[in-house]
């Protein structure tokens, strides 16, 4: 053996470090998949919340109704304003189906198809004829909660 030789061999050298940029194509599809999740996950949030948020302030609406109107005292202006929290809800809730021309029996007929799940949505007919009734018969606090769910359900 040549010592001059040996002196020329250089020691073992270990590889470069892996740089981690660029990263390699299935990272960038795993990222762009995760941040398509992320986006959908966030509309759906911020839809639920905005959902959330309306139905509050409709269920808000009854309080209102019950704390600045007596239903003994004035029992035509609680039903009208009963009848319109209906139909604004049904408004958005329908929009296929014509609910603003809805009057009378077909309206009465229109909610109580609806409210199926509800075993006393027939109360619902003096929807109809109360407001114009110079003595209506109702429950009051039925009538606030089929309104209530009403809202729940369609809100």
């Amino acid at each position: 053996m040549n010592p001059d030789l040996l002196s020329q061999l250089r020691d073992i050298h270990s590889a470069a470090p892996v740089s981690w940029w660029p990263p390699a194509p299935g990272w960038w599809v795993l990222g762009l998949l995760l941040l398509v999740l992320l986006s959908w996950l966030g509309r759906r949030v911020v839809a639920r919340y905005r959902v959330h948020k309306r139905r509050r302030q409709m269920l808000g609406w009854i309080d209102h109704l019950n704390a600045n109107i007596d239903p003994q005292k004035n029992p035509q202006a609680y039903l009208s304003t009963l009848n319109r929290i209906f139909k604004l809800v049904a408004l958005r809730a329908f929009q296929s189906e014509n609910c603003a021309a809805m009057a009378g029996q077909d309206w009465a007929d229109f909610l109580i198809e609806k409210m199926k799940k509800s075993h006393s949505s027939e109360s619902l007919g003096v929807l109809v004829s109360g407001p114009y009734d110079p003595a209506p018969k109702f429950d009051p606090e039925l009538m606030c909660e089929l309104t209530r769910n009403w809202i729940r359900q369609h809100g």
